[in-house]
């Protein structure tokens, strides 16, 4: 199937952007998307099983939030926690019920208990659904958010590297604000295009990552599904990463303050509200 470009459609004007690993990525020239040029198949089906096997090529898919990373590193998951919850709580502060669409094993969640009344997770493994369910006790529903239907509106929706996965983002975005009541906060979080990698050299995640968002991609299509953007952030991925290789040196520590500083880190965020 030929992708056309997630925000403006098939009146794109696309570019070629280059190989990478043998996936062909093209550009659309006005919002500036890159987006894998065709989808062969539907590669997420088996991102678990890529992401723990031998590493084949750079972009492979490197994923660290599963429960051994999580006991081994705990301080360092809460700092990002932490700080991705000052961000929602600065536009919302009254948040009773929230949804953690790709919640994987519940860490996040897990950390709200207390901050939160009702706190709800969706996703689709189900030995990651099942461990956040028997070992965190929490609400975890193996469902994708395209077929949730709630009985009640959310506050707050997080989507934390589930988007750059989604044949059709738009679609969910949109269902999304359907899932908020008005004066709701949508936030979420992508790889950033335009971001250093780290760590050096560090993959596109192909052909997982469908999408490689910048933030005038990723704030004109959640504009477009319906939120008012309120603000963006950059900040690093591959942090566990770092750790379970011995590190992390000066170097790196330098780099990601650097990232930070400067917006170019290679993680996006973007908090958004639902209009009353």
């Amino acid at each position: 199937m030929t992708l056309v470009c997630a925000v403006c459609g098939p009146e794109e004007e696309r570019t070629a952007y280059g190989t990478r690993s043998g996936y062909e990525l093209v550009r659309c020239r006005r919002c500036g998307l890159v987006f894998l040029d065709r989808l062969e198949e539907t590669p997420n089906a088996r991102f678990y099983a890529d992401a723990a096997g031998p590493r084949r090529t750079k972009d492979q898919i490197e994923y660290w939030s599963v429960p051994e990373q999580w006991t081994r590193h705990r301080a360092v998951f809460e700092r990002f926690f932490e700080e991705r919850w000052r961000r929602i709580e600065s536009l919302h502060p009254r948040i009773q019920r929230l949804l953690d669409v790709g919640c994987g094993y519940g860490f996040f969640l897990h950390w709200l208990r207390g901050r939160v009344p009702e706190l709800r997770g969706l996703e689709i493994d189900p030995t990651a659904a099942a461990w956040a369910r028997t070992q965190l006790g929490l609400a975890v529903a193996e469902t994708r958010i395209e077929d949730f239907r709630p009985a009640a509106l959310f506050d707050a929706i997080v989507m934390c590297d589930v988007l750059e996965h989604l044949a059709e983002p738009r679609d969910v975005l949109e269902h999304c604000r359907e899932l908020l009541a008005p004066g709701g906060v949508l936030f979420v979080q992508v790889p950033n295009l335009l971001g250093f990698r780290l760590p050096l050299g560090h993959g596109w995640g192909l052909p997982h990552h469908i999408w490689q968002f910048g933030p005038q991609s990723l704030g004109e299509l959640t504009t477009a599904a319906g939120f008012r953007v309120q603000r963006w952030y950059t900040g690093v991925m591959g942090v566990i990463g770092a750790y379970e290789r011995g590190g992390p040196s000066l170097a790196s520590r330098a780099t990601w303050w650097a990232a930070r500083t400067f917006r170019l880190g290679n993680r996006l965020m973007l908090v958004a509200e639902r209009p009353s």
